[in-house]
């Protein structure tokens, strides 16, 4: 499983991560395959090994990061990973999942906690986030970017390897 997650510590917009496994707020972890897991990190030496946390919201403050971190002790966060986790898990398939961090924990983003969840981005809701938070949402619109890139080159790499 590949995609986009946002930082809870110190990575930074563009960097690859490879989860060692994923939980949401139930505090089960769910651990990805070893052996897929073992093969991106040994194919992708960039990729950082993280523990990840499933919401079903942005997360948008930097206070807000700062405790999912510490209560969960994880790195990085995402709105489907543990759900798809479960899923799989369930199914006794082998999974990996390697995402590309697209905003770090540095700074807040646009407060757009309403605009994109599990029902969806909701365009209204973004461009009103965006306009209330010009600067923010700059910043975060350069991190998806680099992400994205981020994300192409890597499954280039990968795929190459």
């Amino acid at each position: 499983m590949t995609g986009l997650c946002g930082a809870l510590r110190e990575l930074r917009a563009g960097d690859v991560v490879v989860y060692r496994d994923v939980r949401d707020d139930s505090l089960d972890a769910t651990a990805c395959d070893a052996t897929l897991t073992d093969s991106l990190t040994r194919a992708l030496p960039h990729a950082r090994t993280v523990r990840a946390l499933t919401v079903p919201r942005v997360v948008t403050t930097r206070g807000s990061r700062e405790e999912l971190a510490a209560r969960f002790d994880a790195d990085v966060v995402d709105m489907e990973g543990a759900h798809v986790a479960r899923a799989l898990r369930a199914r006794q398939i082998p999974f990996a999942m390697l995402r590309v961090v697209s905003d770090d924990a540095s700074r807040d983003l646009p407060p757009l906690e309403d605009a994109i969840g599990a029902g969806g981005v909701r365009p209204l809701r973004v461009a009103a986030a965006f306009v209330r938070r010009p600067v923010a949402a700059l910043a975060f619109v350069r991190g998806v970017r680099r992400a994205l890139r981020a994300l192409r080159e890597t499954m280039r790499a990968f795929s190459a390897a």
